[in-house]
Formats: C-alpha cells, sequence, structure tokens
C-alpha cells in the first residue's frame, strides 16, 4: 500500500519481526533483510504483517475510485468463482468513507498478508519515517528483498516501496481457487473483526486507523490441518498439478560433493511445489527436503526411472509365501532359510541356481543399476505387481504396498506416475504424510517421532534427518540465481510431460536436409502440445505483479 500521510511513527524498534503473524520462514528470510538495511546503516522497521481479510476488504473498499457498485460486481463474481464467505466480507464495507489515495489491488482473501506471506516496512531517518517512496533507501531494500528471493512491491505498477513478500505470484487467486481461498480465510478469520496485524506483548503501537487485536496461534496455524487439500488426495488438486515444480529462484551449487550440494540440487528440483505445500501445512521446506535426502541421497532423478530399493522380504510376503522353492532359488533375506539378520539385512539374489549369491543392495554409482537387475527378476519371476509392491520409489522412498493411501489404485500405477515426473512424487509424499498422520511430526521437526513412522527405525533415522535438517543456515546462504518460468505443460491423465516447443533451443540449420527435418519435428511438437493442453489442468494465471 501507498504510505500515509498521518503516520508519523512506529513506536516499536522491529529489529524483531515476531509477534506480526508472520509465515516462519517468510520471517526469518525478513529478518535478514532488516538485518543487511541495519548493516548499510538503514533503519527499516516492520509495521504491518498479517492482516485480516475483514481490513483487506476496508482498504480495497477505501479507494474513491472504486464505487459501491463496482464492489458489489466484485463480490458477485467472488460468489460466482466459489467464494460467498468473503463476498459477504467485501459487501459489508461498501459504504465506508473512500479517499484519495490508493492502497491496495487485491480483494479479501487474495492479499498475501492475509497468508502471512507479506509485510510491510518502512524505513526511519532521524527518528521520523522516509516517505518518499523513490527514496534510494527503498531502492536498496528492494534489491536486498529480491536477492534474498522475495518479491518487492517497489517494482510493482502502484509503487509499494515498503512492501515485501514471499510468494512471486500477484496473489493467492493466482495459486489457489477462490472456493479454497474461502475455506481457508473463513476457518482461520470468521470470528475476527477489522484486523490488521496481532499485537506482541507488552509493547504499544501508535498507528492511526489500524486496531491491533491477538489473534490465536490455533487460527494462525489453519493451514495446517488437512482440509489443506481440496480432495482426498493432493495429487487429484488441479491447482497443484498445475503448480510450477521449480523455484523461483535456484541456489548455486557448492564445489565440493556434500549433504549442503545435495540438499540445494534437490531444492533446485523440487523446491517450486514443495514451497506451495509447506505454505499450505506450515512446514518447513527443509524438513522435507532432508526426508529426500535421507531416503535417496540426493539422487538425480532420470525419467522412467525412480530412484528405485527392492526390498528382498517383502518380494516374499507378496509373491514367495506362495511360491517359497522358487523364491529360495533366487533370493536371500535374514531370518528366512537359515540366513541371519533381521528381514532387512542380508539380501541376496541371483539369476540361476547355478550362479553365486550376489548382494541386492551395494554403495556407489553402480547401485540404482543393481537394483533395477533385481526388480527385473522379481518382475519376470512373479509379474510387476508384485515386484512393485517389494519397492521403494522415488526421492521420499514411499514402497508400493503404499499406494493406496497416496491416492493410487496399484503399485504398479504409483510406480509408473513417480517415473514421470517428480511432481508425483511430491504429493505422494504429502498424501502418505498426510494419510498416517505425520503432517504434525514434520512440522515440529520430532525427528524420532517422524523416523518411527516414516521408516521404522526413529533412533537410527531421527539423527540423520535432524542432521539434513541442520544444513538450513549454510543452505540459505548459498547464492541464488533467479530461474525463469520454462513452458513444461503437464498432462495428468495419461502421466506425460510435454515441453512446449519455444523453451527448445533451436538446433543449427547448415543444410537444407537438416531445415526440413527441424521443420517436421517442430510442427510434430506444437502439436502434441496442443493435444497436452487439451486434457492439462488449469494452471495458476500469468498477471502483472500487484500490490498485495
Amino acid at each position: 500500500m501507498v504510505f500515509v500521510s498521518n503516520i508519523s511513527s512506529v513506536v516499536k524498534e522491529a529489529n524483531s519481526v515476531a509477534g506480526f503473524g508472520l509465515d516462519p520462514q517468510f520471517a526469518e528470510t525478513l529478518s535478514e533483510l532488516l538485518s543487511r538495511c541495519r548493516a548499510a546503516g538503514l533503519d527499516f522497521r516492520i509495521s504491518q504483517g498479517l492482516r485480516t481479510p475483514q481490513k483487506q476488504a476496508e482498504y480495497y473498499c477505501k479507494w474513491v475510485r472504486r464505487s459501491p457498485a463496482d464492489i458489489d460486481a466484485a463480490a458477485r463474481k467472488m460468489e460466482r468463482d466459489g467464494a460467498p464467505w468473503l463476498a459477504s466480507v467485501l459487501k459489508s464495507y461498501r459504504n465506508i468513507p473512500r479517499q484519495q489515495n490508493w492502497l491496495t489491488s487485491q480483494l479479501p482473501g487474495s492479499g498475501w498478508h492475509q497468508w502471512g506471506l507479506a509485510a510491510d516496512c518502512y524505513c526511519y531517518r532521524n527518528g521520523h519515517m522516509v516517505e518518499n517512496g523513490s527514496d534510494p533507501a527503498y531502492r536498496f531494500y528492494a534489491e536486498q528483498a529480491v536477492r534474498l528471493g522475495l518479491t518487492a512491491g517497489y517494482y510493482f505498477t502502484h509503487q509499494d516501496s515498503g512492501h515485501v513478500q514471499g510468494p512471486s505470484a500477484a496473489g493467492a487467486t493466482d495459486v489457489y481457487t477462490w472456493s479454497y481461498i474461502d475455506s481457508v480465510m473463513k476457518e482461520r478469520f470468521s470470528d475476527k473483526v477489522r484486523v490488521a496485524l496481532p499485537s506482541r506483548a507488552g509493547v504499544a503501537r501508535t498507528m492511526p486507523s489500524i486496531e491491533t487485536v491477538a489473534i490465536p496461534q490455533s487460527a494462525l496455524l489453519a493451514a495446517a490441518s488437512p482440509m489443506a487439500a481440496t480432495g482426498p488426495f493432493y495429487k487429484d488438486d488441479p491447482i497443484l498439478a498445475g503448480t510450477r515444480l521449480e523455484p523461483d529462484f535456484i541456489y548455486k551449487l557448492p564445489a565440493s560433493d556434500s549433504t549442503l550440494k545435495r540438499m540445494a540440487q534437490t531444492f533446485n528440483a523440487i523446491g517450486g511445489l514443495v514451497n506451495t505445500l509447506g505454505q499450505r501445512l506450515g512446514i518447513d521446506p527443509v524438513a522435507v527436503l532432508g526426508v529426500w535426502y535421507v531416503e535417496s541421497g540426493g539422487r538425480a532423478f532420470t525419467p522412467g526411472k525412480p530412484v528405485l530399493r527392492f526390498e528382498n522380504h517383502k518380494f516374499f510376503k507378496y509373491w514367495g509365501v506362495d511360491h517359497e522353492a522358487e523364491f529360495d532359488k533366487h533370493f536371500e533375506f535374514g531370518g528366512h532359510a537359515g540366513v541371519p539378520g533381521s528381514s532387512s539385512k542380508n539380501h541376496k539374489f541371483r539369476d540361476r541356481p547355478s550362479d553365486q549369491w550376489r548382494p541386492v543392495h551395494i554403495p556407489g554409482p553402480d547401485s540404482q543399476d543393481r537394483e533395477y537387475e533385481v526388480f527385473a527378476l522379481g518382475e519376470r519371476l512373479g509379474g510387476r505387481e508384485a515386484a512393485s509392491l517389494s519397492s521403494s520409489f522415488g526421492g521420499p522412498q514411499i514402497m508400493g504396498f503404499n499406494h493406496a493411501v497416496c491416492g493410487y489404485s496399484s503399485a504398479v500405477a504409483l510406480a509408473d506416475a513417480f517415473g514421470v515426473d517428480q511432481r508425483w512424487q511430491v504429493l505422494g509424499f504429502f498424501d502418505f504424510c498426510r494419510s498416517n498422520s505425520l503432517i504434525d511430526e514434520i512440522q515440529n521437526r520430532s525427528w524420532v517421532a517422524f523416523g518411527d513412522k516414516y521408516n521404522g527405525d526413529g533412533a537410527v533415522y531421527g539423527p540423520k534427518l535432524k542432521a539434513a535438517f541442520d544444513t538450513k543456515p549454510a543452505l540459505l546462504a548459498l547464492p541464488k540465481i533467479p530461474n525463469p518460468v520454462t513452458d513444461a505443460v503437464v498432462s495428468v491423465a495419461t502421466f506425460k510431460v510435454v515441453k512446449s516447443t519455444r523453451a527448445l533451443k533451436k538446433p543449427r540449420r547448415t543444410k537444407a536436409k537438416t531445415k526440413r527435418a527441424v521443420r517436421t519435428r517442430s510442427g510434430a511438437g506444437r502439436s502434441k502440445k496442443r493435444t497436452a493442453r487439451s486434457k492439462s489442468p488449469a494452471r495458476p494465471k500469468r498477471g502483472r505483479r500487484r500490490a498485495a
């Protein structure tokens, strides 16, 4: 919003962003931004964080250029789009006194302030707020915000120099449906009125026209409930199916191979969708990256060949128990047929009874080739479904026998989806966690408890997860590089990904024959693209950025 001339001071020295109802990760990044400003000799202070839809509606209706008739028209459209509660909130402010100053372009619920993902901070000089939004201090503030991966209102069409937000999308309607937004806002704020930000205990703030009322912590974390999905499974949510998989920026990888490098690689591949779901559920994205790293070792995704681990003892359960003699010719595992150790240990295999036994799980670059070799043997003996039931797939290493809790009709269906695109692996992980009541554990980073439910051995698994998560400060400190949007089209129905020909680098045309070949391939690409788009789910709109 623009600067309000009658705000002369904000009493609290805003070195801390605590108490403003912000998303934890966004708050951490905002704190770093303010620290950078202080290091440059600039006194930036936060004035507003979380804002209720009631206050957003008030700001929206205050502009003199929006008449009551305009408000009614906007409310009718919101109702048609599935947001009756927010429409009623908007209409309740239709007749308030207007002012010349523009405050916001975002309707109630759509502004990122309502999600705790935006803040307004202002520069103070000699004890007075700098009201000129073109002051060099605000340019520095905006530049640093962008370097930290934030979106700065300084660059909006309606310049909003003090505003920063986490998402690059202009508003929540560019990411979520109105129906989803309405349900979340109603659950969080239906019993609140005219609230701009929660009060910090023991701190008074003099901000004319802005009331301060404490909002319960349960309301701030309402998005953590399983209702955050628009259907039974996240994988079936068309908004998530169309959400960008990659993040808006990627980390520059450190030179040495390390846990930090693997964590950064994983974020660069799936960080966009992980961030979106993390914001919905109140889960730190780095916690998810930690699970990915520990489960799959940070291995890169190969289309058609998701990270795989074949489990002999599970194959015995799903096939060998009825074909024991044949099973014993080809497989060994601890606790069976005189082999020492627990059932998850001492896994060996052989193609023919005359061959030497070989270990199933081996370290090094050939490990996946070995796993797929054993999987092929299991498929040849017991069929693809039995082999898939007995294997774990993808970055989160979800066992095929968990296909139903992830929304798939069979283990083969889960394996096929995970092999097409990491999007389905991310959604499958969150579906698995929700179905198995693991959301609280990963929210709270209760690593041992999470490990017990997820992997079966929290005492061993928990410390590994914690060690991976503890790379967070180093991860966030890595240099960031903008990551422009590609034109990938995801087809949910067939699990196919078609790349737009516009995103492909054109080959050099050196000969007439090559020219003809290029034209033929490009034409086919365009045909496939149109077909995929006709089947693909609705994707987020790409409107211009505007103030939240």
